[in-house]
């Protein structure tokens, strides 16, 4: 079935060049894919049984041990989340009874969220088994510089590759993507109905409180779209996009936060505005600290709000276009004008280069012209 939306995103029924996909995200827009994007994939048989529900007892036999973070919520639609393992959530799945499917339809919660299914999310499944055994990432999607980079760290083991465990009514709230990255999500079974607001219009929303999201888009006359998922279909999240999803069945999906060098300059920014917003939180502490310590105290609070700061951010950059470029460091350094090489420290001089040096990817015509000069190839 073609996925349905309220404002029309393109969807590709049949598959699709790199090319014509980069087309969206240079213009950072949504798009969808017919089921051929996961045709090949051995979830979409281990996984579900003949009749498209999920084979719960394949998946505790060999997946029970690993523990994964369950979402539940309540009566404020706050989410209270502990760790579980998957054979426990596995159990509280069968345990939750059929009428409660009955009476499931696909409208966005309202009220009585501790009534709603608990959600199992967020399980880095990648780091427990071979991912090539469950899936593979499709082709447009493989030039994927954030779990490159989380993945050639020795300080951490992290990674932003999930699965998700929801069963019909469970919920993700309205918000944006982590980093202000990519994000895909491909349902290995089930189905889901995603609202999507276009950038800005979450502005016009009385609050960010995640309440009534899809009454205040009617009422207000908000451009959004309403995005209806089956059973191994796809979705593109561009950068920026609020949303929140819906599971209308027993659905398991894979999904990615993921960016190029197309979304590094919204990364960027993101990170720059987030600044701003903590230098005015913390501004009565100002006048306490010299110019190198007000740096450094941002960056300690900038850190613990989103979970980057900009030495970090530098790297992150510099390692992939270390990575694709397959040529000497000091190209990168005299062509990006950036002084200082990869592994940075917090220092106050590193500090002084960060600003200076990402003060141009408000355009992304610096990374770009860097990339197509020499021939780099994306992962493909």
């Amino acid at each position: 079935k073609r996925m349905e939306a309220v404002v029309s995103f393109h969807h590709f029924e049949e598959a699709v060049s790199y090319e014509t996909f980069e087309l969206y995200l240079q213009s950072n827009t949504p798009c969808t894919f017919g089921s051929w994007i996961s045709e090949d994939w051995p979830a979409r048989h281990t996984w579900v049984l003949k009749d498209g529900s999920p084979n719960l007892d394949y998946l505790d036999a060999n997946f029970g041990c690993c523990k994964a973070s369950v979402t539940e919520f309540n009566e404020r639609l706050e989410t209270d989340c502990n760790e579980q393992s998957i054979s426990q959530f596995i159990s509280y799945w069968k345990s939750l009874k059929s009428s409660r499917h009955d009476k499931m339809n696909d409208a966005f919660p309202r009220d009585n969220f501790p009534s709603l299914p608990h959600y199992l999310k967020d399980w880095h499944f990648a780091k427990n088994t071979p991912p090539e055994s469950v899936y593979q990432v499709p082709e447009l999607f493989s030039d994927d510089w954030l779990n490159r980079y989380w993945k050639t760290r020795e300080d951490v083991n992290d990674d932003y590759i999930f699965s998700y465990f929801g069963p019909a009514g469970s919920y993700t709230p309205f918000h944006a993507d982590v980093f202000r990255s990519y994000s895909w999500s491909i349902n290995v079974c089930g189905a889901k109905k995603w609202l999507i607001m276009y950038p800005g219009e979450e502005l016009k929303l009385d609050s960010l409180s995640h309440l009534n999201v899809e009454q205040q888009c009617s009422e207000k006359n908000l451009k959004y779209a309403i995005v209806i998922q089956g059973p191994g279909q796809g979705i593109f999240v561009p950068s920026g996009w609020w949303h929140q999803v819906l599971n209308t069945a027993d659905t398991i999906s894979i999904n990615h936060n993921w960016a190029n060098f197309h979304c590094v300059p919204r990364m960027w920014c993101y990170l720059t505005s987030e600044l701003e917003l903590v230098e005015k939180e913390i501004s009565d502490c100002r006048d306490l600290m010299n110019e190198q310590e007000w740096f450094q105290q941002c960056q300690l609070v900038l850190r613990a709000n989103i979970g980057l700061d900009f030495s970090e951010f530098l790297d992150f950059v510099l390692a992939n276009l270390y990575y694709l470029s397959q040529s000497d460091h000091n190209v990168l350094i005299r062509e990006l004008s950036i002084e200082n090489k990869r592994s940075c420290d917090s220092s106050w001089d590193n500090c002084k280069n960060v600003i200076k040096s990402f003060s141009q990817l408000y355009s992304v015509n610096e990374i770009t012209d860097f990339v197509r000069k020499h021939r780099i190839s994306f992962g493909r």
